[in-house]
């Protein structure tokens, strides 16, 4: 029983040393240079020099020396970059022939062509040597005859080539209506089968959004009116073939119903857009070629309904031509030939509903002549000659209603002509000689009308020399000095107003110290802190290549332009804390742009 036990404990130790020698041999060693069994016969070094020791070092042939250096350029010609620079020697230098023989058929002498000839035998138009996974897909795939825009930029290979998955890259259809026959079949407001819309989908469709179609109507223009109007005004029922596109079978009834003047009565044209047009239904513009009398046949009306003057009670001819011409009906032209007095006959109620000045309360007479000419009722030219003073004669509305300032409330007398001339009551010039300071006296209204900035709510002083001068009430220059914040206290309508880039919207904070200077409002200098786009790989990039959604500045994408292939980056993640395939997750692992 001894003897047995003590055979089985000799043989187990004998097994145990077995394989740790077995192991021992079998492990990889570290280095490009090193061999061991697994990887099959040693390349013969026929050609090799003769002094072992140039490479080897110890009592077996597997250990290289440790200051062993092999300059693969020098020697062979053939410079080993990116991952060939740490591959193994005997991935290329083995058993199957000469290295030489696999160079010269390229990438494919080493590698397998996945693509299996699809994409061509230039692998470094999408690979470089640094590993397989393909750059600039995006880039890449705009040089064909289908550029990825909009939506098409962030969708996934495969849903366009089966395949994709595993490299394979058949040509696919461009029409749209390859991809999306399910969308088609889904639209039913319209109906887009049903009315034959089963092409050409780019006629209303953008790349960037599938909804908010615009239909191309150009074969019947909607301009005007109808460019507001809704299909189901002329397409009812979901009809869009026959509709018919006379003005008439639509505006029947408004045909029927016009009074001014009635249609159907006079026999007028139902080629309605003879005197329409589609801008708007009123103000039609009636040809009257050729028309020279009988006005009133249409427009008694607008002659019984005359007030100024009174055409009935004048008793003025309905030969409405002697006055009015066909271009507009306000702007009748009266002959006063050999009229030289009596206009009060006509303009009385001129007379009594004058206010500026109040010609009956001032005492002026009837003779309207005497300032009035037959051009121009306003026209007016009162003959100032002779006046120097006593203004206030005809002027007391004037200078009780002033507001800039207000007179009366400031105390400023009452001579007018102080700053005031006959030839313009608005061309007033006070002297500002001596004024150095209380400006606010007058200029109270200016203040409190501020806006850019509102003086007031912004506490600015009422000190206006500070900043204005008695030249130029609008030339207001600010001293800046020492501010270096806060700008936005007085610059929130500029905030508000950009638009080249809408800063709201982008989501620009409102510190305006951080981009502007207070020399040049719009000499802003925009420092891009968050992610770094003015050294690597990221360098001079427009803003469109990271943010897809313009003027919206705040969302960007990673995907679309690096490895979009989702499972391809979960593999290389495994183990990461917080992975998402996200391109905020990119940012949050990669703030700087590097790996």
């Amino acid at each position: 029983m001894d003897t047995n036990r003590r055979m089985w404990l000799l043989l187990g130790a004998f097994a145990l040393l077995f394989g740790v020698i077995a192991c021992t041999l079998d492990e990889k060693p570290d280095g490009a240079q090193y061999w061991w069994q697994a990887r099959g016969p040693v390349v013969p070094h026929d050609s090799f020099p003769t002094d072992c020791t140039l490479c080897h070092q110890g009592e077996t042939w597997r250990e290289i020396r440790t200051d062993f250096v092999y300059d693969h350029a020098k020697e062979t010609g053939y410079a080993l970059e990116g991952a060939h620079a740490a591959a193994e020697c005997l991935r290329c230098h083995n058993d199957r022939g000469p290295a030489e023989m696999f160079a010269g058929r390229g990438c494919r002498g080493c590698h397998e062509d996945v693509h299996k000839g699809t994409l061509g035998n230039d692998c470094s138009s999408c690979h470089d040597q640094e590993s397989f996974k393909a750059k600039d897909q995006i880039a890449k795939h705009n040089l064909t005859r289908f550029p990825l825009v909009g939506a098409h930029a962030a969708t996934e290979c495969f849903r366009c080539h089966p395949g994709a998955q595993v490299g394979q890259f058949q040509p696919a259809d461009t029409e749209c209506v390859a991809c999306h026959t399910a969308d088609l079949a889904r639209a039913t407001n319209p109906d887009h089968a049903t009315n034959g819309w089963t092409q050409d989908c780019d006629r209303c469709h953008i790349p960037t959004d599938w909804g908010g179609a615009a239909f191309n109507h150009s074969w019947w223009p909607l301009n005007g009116a109808h460019a507001a109007a809704n299909c189901t005004d002329c397409h009812g029922g979901g009809v869009f073939v026959g509709t018919p596109n006379d003005c008439y079978d639509c505006h029947q009834t408004d045909y029927a119903n016009s009074t001014s003047p009635d249609h159907a009565a006079l026999g007028i044209s139902t080629n309605c857009k003879q005197c329409h047009n589609t801008s708007t239904w009123d103000g039609a513009h009636f040809n009257h070629f050729g028309i020279v009398d009988g006005c009133v046949n249409c427009h008694l009306a607008d002659f019984q309904g005359t007030t100024n003057p009174d055409h009935v009670a004048m008793g003025l001819s309905t030969s409405c031509e002697q006055c009015h011409g066909t271009s507009t009906w306000l702007s009748g032209e009266f002959d006063h030939a050999g009229i030289s007095n009596g206009c009060v006959n006509c303009h009385q109620a001129d007379y009594n509903g004058t206010t500026n000045p109040n010609h009956a309360a001032t005492g002026y007479g009837t003779d309207c002549e005497s300032c009035h000419g037959t051009n121009g009722w306003t026209n007016v030219t009162f003959g100032h000659l002779g006046i120097t003073n006593g203004c206030l004669t005809c002027h007391q509305t004037d200078y009780t209603s002033t507001t800039s300032p207000n007179h009366a409330g400031t105390g400023i007398g009452t001579n007018c002509e102080q700053c005031h001339d006959t030839l313009d009551w608005n061309n007033a010039v006070f002297d500002h000689t001596g004024i150095t300071n209380g400006c606010v006296t007058c200029h109270q209204t200016d203040y409190n009308n501020t806006t850019s900035p509102n003086h007031a709510a912004l506490g600015l002083g009422t000190t206006c020399q500070t900043c204005h001068d008695t030249v130029d009430w609008n030339n207001g220059t600010f001293d800046h000095t020492g501010v270096t914040n806060g700008c936005m206290s007085c610059h929130m309508p500029e905030y508000n107003a950009t638009t080249n880039p809408k800063h709201s919207t982008a989501g620009f904070g409102t510190d305006c110290q951080t981009c502007h200077d207070t020399v040049d409002w719009n000499n802003g200098q925009f420092n891009h802190t968050q992610f770094p786009i003015t050294s690597g790989k990221h360098k001079n990039f427009d803003c469109i290549e990271c943010h897809l959604a313009p003027p919206n500045y705040i969302q960007f994408s990673c995907t679309h332009c690096h490895e979009h292939k989702k499972s391809s980056m979960d593999n290389e993640h495994q183990g990461v804390n917080n992975y998402t395939w996200t391109s905020n997750g990119c940012y949050a692992c990669h703030p700087d742009g590097k790996e």
